[in-house]
């Protein structure tokens, strides 16, 4: 009985000490100075084990002899085809570069308060509309009734009615937004002058744009259900996943805000058949 406790003891003062000291694992002489996702590049632990977004292993990121941290290729993920392969599944890349991001946005709503003075579009917004919608933005709109006029509305910070509803509708994740009709009155058919409804259905189309940012094309997005990836190539039919922070969504790009550097190339067609060809080689 004595022995076995001495050697139990032993055991458990080997596995403590390695647990406290996880950084201490090395590789040719390099230190572990951290450890990262493949999929998620912006996740960086202090120890080994599960990535906390995805579940995948975590890879070393070990020290080189000037002390920069360099990657290893352990459970990237990454996929090599051959040229006839790529030919084959016709893989084409794009660059991530900056460039504007451009979202139409199609509203429906009614004329309120029409007047020979004023009037407005009311609109419903729902929160995603919210980000391509500000003051000062005019628009086209078109009332069914009055198919052959076109009226220019203006959301304005200060008009005669608020720009938008105070409340946020939780139930239906929406709110009311108004644009002031800047060449009333509205003139339905024939009645021209004689009657100006109100509630008459209106529909205006934005084209909405932001500054210049950093993009990709849509079509390179994957979604596994554990976030936005893509698949970088690196050149010689190495192409490897990467996990990225995606912001707005426009009619062709989309917004990159983390995983990505300008210049890098990813893949936006084919990156699906190589993404099943990677869940395949990891037994998914």
């Amino acid at each position: 009985m004595a022995v076995v406790l001495i050697i139990s003891a032993g055991i458990a003062w080997i596995t403590t000490h390695h647990s406290l000291a996880p950084n201490a694992a090395t590789s040719g002489g390099r230190k572990a100075l951290y450890y990262t996702c493949a999929m998620h590049p912006w996740v960086r632990e202090s120890k080994p084990g599960p990535c906390p977004v995805c579940g995948m292993n975590l890879t070393p990121v070990y020290g080189n002899k000037n002390g920069i941290a360099t990657e290893t290729n352990v459970d990237s993920g990454t996929v090599t085809l051959e040229p006839d392969s790529i030919s084959t599944i016709n893989v084409q890349t794009d660059l991530a570069e900056r460039r504007a991001v451009r979202h139409t946005l199609h509203l429906s709503g009614e004329i309120a308060g029409n007047s020979p003075t004023a009037a407005w579009f009311e609109f419903t917004a729902y929160e995603r509309d919210l980000q391509w919608l500000k003051t000062g933005q005019t628009f086209s709109v078109v009332v069914s009734s009055a198919p052959d006029k076109i009226y220019t509305a203006q959301i304005k910070a200060r008009g005669t009615k608020p720009f938008a509803d105070a409340d946020f509708d939780m139930m239906s994740g929406s709110t009311t937004v108004r644009a002031e009709i800047l060449n009333p009155p509205v003139e339905p058919g024939d009645f021209g002058k004689n009657k100006l409804f109100n509630g008459l259905h209106a529909e205006a189309h934005v084209i909405a744009e932001t500054e210049p940012t950093l993009t990709i094309p849509r079509g390179a997005v994957i979604s596994r259900g554990t976030g936005a990836m893509v698949y970088v190539d690196k050149g010689n039919g190495h192409y490897a996943p990467r996990g990225i922070l995606l912001g707005r969504v426009g009619n062709d790009v989309v917004e990159v805000l983390g995983g990505l550097k300008e210049g890098e190339k990813v893949v936006t067609t084919g990156n699906v058949l190589i993404d099943s060809e990677a869940q395949l080689s990891a037994g998914q």
